[in-house]
């Protein structure tokens, strides 16, 4: 199955950002694959990222649940007035309010009944949550995928690297036998030449592995978040996985696992709130008003300060905005419909992903046999090339030719028994299975 190339890149790049690294002798010994999981899910940029997302979540839901409590506010002021408005009743001269005045109160706000407005956002925003622990998910299969790949992929290039190992062994082997039949008469200095130019041309092969070898550690140790001279050390075996289901069970379970479908199912259920939300714009709200405090301006004497308090109950009643509210839901509708066709391309794909992977793993599966086969005719070849060569029935060339085409059997033999590894791998990553 193709990989979705931008977030590897980005996964990669991000943890060659991070600064933290694991001690030198965290590796000191080989990791298996588990160990390489644990290590790789552990302090990765993109998973810290998407949870912080989930904790910011949670911190809008405690926000939209503050509404159910009523709000408070205290409020103090002074003014001064002038000129000071004054009757005269006699002689007496009576000032009407103060100049100086001062007003010390606490009010409280409590929303009584909204039509549901207030809880449609909560549940907007519980949704939200859901879509972050989702994305959670999605990146932690793409990271353990990636690293099981890049794992079974240096243990394959070892193990080739130990078969072009034994192939130069032999091959220099030969040399010395070359060399004393060059001494004996019996061969000439052209059979030397040969398989010298054998013994190099198995080198240059062997430094393409080695350095094949070193990009594949790069990207480990990238993944594991470990520094650039950490050792790389990984053990195990490219282990064959027979069973299978069939295609239209495995469909459905992908149907059924996959993040990419549960996240648009989210995402689904999100609009569908948002659309509910959006209906509600132009339902009134009731609320509970009161206020408490101390202010001056009471008479008879208009400098004490006196308590006094407020009770009421306000609406507020929308009348037009601007067909503010039927644009929302439409927006909403739109969405709505494009996630709906979005999440059919995605059913279609993942249904492609699963059957193109499967023909992999079957393709590669069917080989085994063949190479198997090869192998066998290849060693056999060659033990009776040896017998030949030592009778002086067949040429050095001959013998050379049945040497590469033993390694030449051996290395496509180990290939197809790779390829089977990770094609199996392919199908579980396109089923939605979690590697355990």
């Amino acid at each position: 199955m193709k990989r979705k190339i931008y977030l590897i890149v980005t996964v990669v790049l991000s943890i060659l950002l991070i600064q933290t690294c694991f001690p030198r002798d965290a590796v000191k010994d080989s990791l298996n694959l588990e160990q390489a999981l644990k290590l790789a899910l552990k302090n990765q940029p993109l998973i810290m990222q998407a949870e912080s997302e989930v904790r910011a979540a949670e911190a809008k839901i405690s926000e939209q649940k503050s509404f159910d409590y009523p709000s408070f506010e205290g409020d103090l002021s002074y003014t001064r007035i002038g000129p000071v408005a004054s009757i005269v009743f006699g002689s007496e001269l009576f000032n009407l309010y103060p100049a100086n005045n001062y007003d010390a109160h606490v009010s409280a706000r409590y929303q009584v009944y909204d039509f549901g407005k207030k809880d449609a956002l909560l549940d907007l925003t519980k949704s939200y949550k859901v879509t972050a622990e989702e994305k959670i998910n999605y990146i932690k299969n793409q990271i353990t995928y990636k690293t099981a790949q890049t794992f079974y992929t240096i243990l394959f290039l070892e193990q080739s690297l130990a078969v072009k190992n034994e192939q130069i062994k032999t091959l220099e082997e030969h040399i010395g036998t070359a060399n004393k039949k060059v001494e004996n008469g019996t061969a000439t200095d052209f059979d030397v030449l040969t398989t010298k130019v054998r013994v190099a041309a198995a080198e240059n092969q062997k430094m393409d592995i080695e350095n094949a070898i070193n990009k594949a550690k790069i990207m480990m140790r990238a993944l594991l978040g470990l520094s650039s001279d950490a050792p790389v050390n990984v053990s195990g075996n490219l282990e064959l996985h027979n069973k299978v289901e069939s295609k239209d069970s495995l469909i459905n379970a992908a149907l059924t696992q996959r993040e990419e479908i549960k996240i648009a199912t989210d995402a689904e259920n999100s609009i569908k709130l948002q659309k509910q939300a959006a209906s509600l714009g132009d339902k009134p709200s009731l609320n509970a008003i009161g206020s408490f405090g101390f202010k001056n301006g009471y008479m008879p004497n208009l400098k004490v300060l006196r308590g006094n308090w407020v009770v009421g109950l306000a609406a507020n009643i929308p009348i037009f905005n601007g067909y503010r509210t039927d644009a929302k839901v439409q927006e909403a509708q739109a969405s709505l419909d494009a996630n709906d066709a979005h999440l059919l391309e995605l059913e279609r794909k993942i249904k492609a992903e699963v059957e193109s992977s499967l023909s992999e793993l079957n393709n590669s599966r069917n080989k085994l046999g063949t190479t198997e086969l090869q192998v066998k005719q290849a060693e056999q070849a060659h033990q009776r090339a040896q017998t030949q060569y030592q009778n002086g029935v067949i040429t050095n060339l001959d013998l050379l030719d049945s040497e590469t085409s033993l390694s030449e059997a051996k290395l496509l033999h180990l290939r197809v028994v790779y390829q089977n590894v990770i094609n199996s791998y392919n199908v579980k990553e396109a089923v939605g299975d979690e590697i355990r």
